[in-house]
Protein backbone atom coordinates (compact mmCIF):
# COMPACT_ATOMS: atom_id res chain seq x y z
CA UNK A 1 0.00 0.00 0.00
CA UNK A 2 1.24 3.15 -1.08
CA UNK A 3 0.74 6.31 1.61
CA UNK A 4 -0.17 9.36 -0.74
CA UNK A 5 -1.42 11.46 2.17
CA UNK A 6 1.02 13.28 5.08
CA UNK A 7 1.18 11.12 8.01
CA UNK A 8 0.18 12.43 11.14
CA UNK A 9 2.61 12.13 13.14
CA UNK A 10 5.09 13.46 10.02
CA UNK A 11 3.19 16.35 9.74
CA UNK A 12 2.98 17.18 13.43
CA UNK A 13 6.64 16.68 13.90
CA UNK A 14 7.32 18.41 10.78
CA UNK A 15 5.66 21.36 11.16
CA UNK A 16 6.52 21.27 15.19
CA UNK A 17 10.65 21.57 14.15
CA UNK A 18 9.74 25.11 12.21
CA UNK A 19 8.75 26.31 15.80
CA UNK A 20 12.36 27.58 16.73
CA UNK A 21 13.17 28.20 12.78
CA UNK A 22 10.30 31.30 12.97
CA UNK A 23 11.19 32.01 16.61
CA UNK A 24 14.83 32.22 16.40
CA UNK A 25 14.29 34.26 12.93
CA UNK A 26 11.96 36.69 14.90
CA UNK A 27 14.23 37.62 17.69
CA UNK A 28 17.16 38.59 15.22
CA UNK A 29 14.75 41.11 14.32
CA UNK A 30 14.05 42.70 17.87
CA UNK A 31 17.01 41.51 20.60
CA UNK A 32 19.91 43.72 20.61
CA UNK A 33 23.76 43.01 20.55
CA UNK A 34 25.10 40.64 22.38
CA UNK A 35 21.77 38.89 22.76
CA UNK A 36 21.04 38.68 19.02
CA UNK A 37 24.36 37.05 18.34
CA UNK A 38 23.56 34.37 20.90
CA UNK A 39 20.42 33.97 19.14
CA UNK A 40 22.33 33.79 15.69
CA UNK A 41 24.90 31.33 16.82
CA UNK A 42 22.01 28.80 18.34
CA UNK A 43 19.69 29.49 14.49
CA UNK A 44 22.77 28.43 12.89
CA UNK A 45 23.28 25.48 15.14
CA UNK A 46 19.63 24.12 15.15
CA UNK A 47 19.88 24.86 11.31
CA UNK A 48 22.49 22.44 11.11
CA UNK A 49 21.32 19.88 12.98
CA UNK A 50 17.98 19.67 10.81
CA UNK A 51 20.21 19.67 7.78
CA UNK A 52 22.33 16.74 9.29
CA UNK A 53 18.65 15.07 9.40
CA UNK A 54 17.62 15.49 6.13
CA UNK A 55 20.91 14.20 4.45
CA UNK A 56 20.34 11.35 6.97
CA UNK A 57 17.02 10.52 5.28
CA UNK A 58 18.93 8.96 2.49
CA UNK A 59 21.08 6.69 4.36
CA UNK A 60 18.36 5.05 5.69
CA UNK A 61 16.19 5.14 2.94
CA UNK A 62 18.85 3.39 0.46
CA UNK A 63 19.41 0.72 4.15
CA UNK A 64 15.59 0.15 3.94
CA UNK A 65 15.77 -1.23 0.25
CA UNK A 66 14.90 -5.18 0.33
CA UNK A 67 15.39 -5.21 -3.83
CA UNK A 68 18.47 -6.45 -4.69
CA UNK A 69 18.51 -6.01 -8.19
CA UNK A 70 18.03 -2.19 -6.90
CA UNK A 71 21.11 -2.51 -4.60
CA UNK A 72 24.08 -1.71 -6.98
CA UNK A 73 27.18 -0.24 -6.34
CA UNK A 74 26.55 2.99 -8.21
CA UNK A 75 23.39 3.34 -6.22
CA UNK A 76 24.79 2.91 -3.08
CA UNK A 77 26.92 5.46 -4.24
CA UNK A 78 24.26 7.63 -5.26
CA UNK A 79 22.40 7.56 -2.21
CA UNK A 80 24.66 7.25 0.69
CA UNK A 81 27.45 9.59 -0.80
CA UNK A 82 24.72 12.10 -1.04
CA UNK A 83 23.08 11.66 2.89
CA UNK A 84 26.72 12.82 3.94
CA UNK A 85 26.77 16.00 1.67
CA UNK A 86 23.97 18.18 3.42
CA UNK A 87 25.82 16.99 7.04
CA UNK A 88 29.35 18.46 5.67
CA UNK A 89 27.75 21.33 4.28
CA UNK A 90 26.29 22.21 8.02
CA UNK A 91 29.15 21.21 9.95
CA UNK A 92 31.24 23.56 7.33
CA UNK A 93 28.61 26.35 8.00
CA UNK A 94 29.11 26.52 11.84
CA UNK A 95 32.77 27.37 11.28
CA UNK A 96 31.83 30.33 8.95
CA UNK A 97 31.06 33.58 9.36
CA UNK A 98 27.30 34.49 10.32
CA UNK A 99 26.73 35.99 6.68
CA UNK A 100 28.25 33.16 4.84
CA UNK A 101 27.05 30.51 6.95
CA UNK A 102 23.37 31.26 6.55
CA UNK A 103 23.63 31.36 2.77
CA UNK A 104 25.36 28.18 3.05
CA UNK A 105 22.72 26.50 5.31
CA UNK A 106 19.95 28.36 3.00
CA UNK A 107 21.69 26.60 0.02
CA UNK A 108 21.92 23.35 1.54
CA UNK A 109 18.47 23.40 1.99
CA UNK A 110 17.49 24.01 -1.23
CA UNK A 111 20.14 21.72 -2.74
CA UNK A 112 18.79 18.96 -0.27
CA UNK A 113 15.07 19.48 -1.44
CA UNK A 114 16.08 19.34 -5.08
CA UNK A 115 18.07 16.51 -4.75
CA UNK A 116 15.16 14.58 -2.66
CA UNK A 117 12.61 15.55 -5.50
CA UNK A 118 14.45 13.83 -7.64
CA UNK A 119 14.83 10.73 -5.36
CA UNK A 120 10.81 10.90 -5.06
CA UNK A 121 10.50 11.17 -9.14
CA UNK A 122 12.55 7.54 -9.06
CA UNK A 123 10.42 6.13 -6.17
CA UNK A 124 13.32 5.91 -3.96
CA UNK A 125 11.13 8.03 -0.99
CA UNK A 126 7.69 8.43 -0.50
CA UNK A 127 6.01 11.51 -2.45
CA UNK A 128 4.14 12.18 0.66
CA UNK A 129 7.63 12.90 2.12
CA UNK A 130 8.41 15.98 -0.77
CA UNK A 131 4.97 17.26 0.15
CA UNK A 132 5.71 17.97 3.32
CA UNK A 133 9.44 19.06 2.60
CA UNK A 134 7.99 21.38 0.18
CA UNK A 135 6.33 23.65 2.91
CA UNK A 136 8.88 23.31 5.69
CA UNK A 137 11.53 24.30 2.96
CA UNK A 138 10.13 27.36 2.10
CA UNK A 139 9.19 27.85 5.85
CA UNK A 140 13.33 27.00 7.11
CA UNK A 141 14.57 29.44 3.66
CA UNK A 142 11.99 32.21 4.29
CA UNK A 143 13.33 32.21 8.42
CA UNK A 144 17.04 31.89 7.44
CA UNK A 145 17.25 34.49 4.68
CA UNK A 146 15.39 36.74 6.61
CA UNK A 147 18.09 35.92 9.73
CA UNK A 148 20.73 36.62 6.66
CA UNK A 149 18.93 40.09 5.84
CA UNK A 150 19.05 41.30 9.82
CA UNK A 151 22.81 40.08 10.14
CA UNK A 152 23.61 42.43 7.01
CA UNK A 153 21.80 45.35 8.02
CA UNK A 154 21.06 44.89 12.19
CA UNK A 155 18.46 44.97 14.78
CA UNK A 156 15.43 47.66 14.16
CA UNK A 157 15.08 49.79 16.46
CA UNK A 158 11.64 50.95 18.00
Amino acid sequence: MVIESIPLPAKLIGFAGLVPFMVLAFLVFILPDPVRSLIFDILVHYAAVILSFIGAVHWGSAMAVSDNARLTEKYLWSRLGWSVVPALAAWLATQMVLSVSLLTLILGFVFAFIFDCRSAKRGEIPTWYIKLRKSLTLVVVASLSGALMQSIVGPISF
